[in-house]
């Protein structure tokens, strides 16, 4: 391998080739690494919705106590970098490309004994061999998919968290959040604190069958605004810019969960107020990117542009994948936006943009259709909202970063 390129191809490469066996390919993996996970402590985060935002501030607020912290997150918005961070800095192009070169000779030595690792699997142990690599004391480690059998629950972290519980990966997961919940409660161990959001009982009640857990206070708002807010604790006042009334209840389980995990902290307003999310509520050039991909993330949006922008008029730019709930998302979102732009997203699993169009439509929605993100953001112009992907906020991110 002798660029980024050809490793990232690599890692996507077993995405059709790999064979996913609960947590054995990922035990087998990290064993021919020498077991890199047991270099550092972790946080673990699970979750529907609100786990990546909830794990930036805690990498945020690791990092302002004084910790050389890791980062790991799925999906990436514009580069695979992205998600393997050590002290807010992407894992660099020499030390993904020598990870890789490490990974496949692992591969070789696991196939002959017909272990065949996945591409999120090899995902995760180059990001833990990273972090051991750069001597990190903490990583926060963001579940990919579920829970239980999500090849981060290798690990026996110093707290585990769990955020929003919503419908998604139903095919996966299951067809009702309890069975969701079920599945993201494997993270949950014996001996390590469990710090929940707070939520509908009868998800609550899942996780308090499984585990003794501590239920995230709900911090109480002081101002909110279209970019930020500022909330108490009974610990303390902080202010976040991450936009959105979720972001506070994110914020809160960070806090708590960091409480919970035993370290010693310090500096957790400062922490909060560096945390940066992209490509969630965010900003830029006039254009307001959100990845809401599900019912929960949809109406998220909504309720932050009805409480912000009411009546706006804005156009929708929207490009989903097939096995999102297209329709459950356009019935929430169809009411603020009489015009939408659909279009497709250059991913294997995206959705075709004549699918989600008719969605919208029988919404009421004025649709209109274009081939390319580059063309929608274009006929959309601003200010406009682009959401239903995060593969589409990445792809419209990189092109709205052009003009700057």
């Amino acid at each position: 391998m002798t660029n980024v390129q050809q490793a990232v191809d690599w890692i996507h490469s077993r995405r059709y080739t790999g064979h996913k066996r609960g947590l054995e390919n990922t035990r087998a993996l990290l064993s021919e690494l020498g077991n890199p996970e047991r270099g550092f402590l972790s946080v673990h985060i699970a979750g529907t919705n609100g786990k990546g935002s909830t794990a930036a501030m805690c990498a945020s607020c690791l990092g302002e106590s004084g910790y050389r912290a890791g980062l790991y997150t799925s999906p990436y918005l514009e580069n695979y970098r992205e998600r393997i961070q050590v002290g807010g800095a992407c894992i660099p192009d020499s030390a993904l490309i020598e990870g890789c070169e490490r990974l496949a000779a692992a591969c070789e030595t696991l196939e002959r004994a017909g272990v065949s690792p996945t591409t999120f699997e090899l995902g995760t142990a180059l990001a833990f061999r990273h972090f051991r690599e750069a001597g990190v004391e903490v990583a926060v480690v963001e579940c990919g998919l579920g829970g239980r059998f999500d090849s981060t629950n290798v690990l026996t972290p110093a707290v585990s968290l769990i955020s929003a519980i919503g419908m998604d990966h139903m095919e996966f997961l299951g067809d009702t959040v309890e069975e969701i919940a079920f599945e993201k409660a494997g993270i949950l161990k014996p001996g390590v604190p469990a710090v929940v959001m707070r939520q509908p009982d009868n998800i609550l009640n899942v996780f308090r069958n499984l585990h003794d857990i501590k239920v995230a206070e709900p911090p109480e708002p002081i101002e909110i605004t279209p970019y930020g807010s500022r909330f108490k604790m009974p610990f303390g006042e902080f202010a976040i810019r991450l936009a959105g009334r979720h972001q506070m209840l994110n914020a809160s389980l960070a806090l708590e969960g960091l409480r919970a995990s035993g370290l010693p902290l310090k500096n957790l307003e400062a922490g909060l107020l560096k945390a940066e999310w992209p490509g969630r509520l965010e900003w830029m050039r006039g254009v307001l990117l959100d990845g809401a991909h599900n019912p929960q993330g949809a109406q998220t949006l909504r309720g932050y542009l009805e409480e912000h922008f009411p009546a706006s008029g804005m156009p929708l730019v929207t490009g989903m994948m097939r096995d999102k709930q297209i329709v459950e998302c356009a019935e929430i979102l169809a009411p603020l936006f009489p015009k939408v732009i659909a279009t497709r997203v250059m991913e294997p699993r995206a959705a075709e943009p004549e699918e989600i169009a008719a969605a919208y439509r029988r919404c009421g929605s004025e649709v209109a259709i274009a081939p390319t993100v580059r063309e929608a953001l274009e006929l959309a112009g601003a200010p406009s909202v682009v959401a239903g992907s995060l593969y589409l906020v990445g792809a419209a991110r990189a092109i709205l970063k052009e003009a700057e």
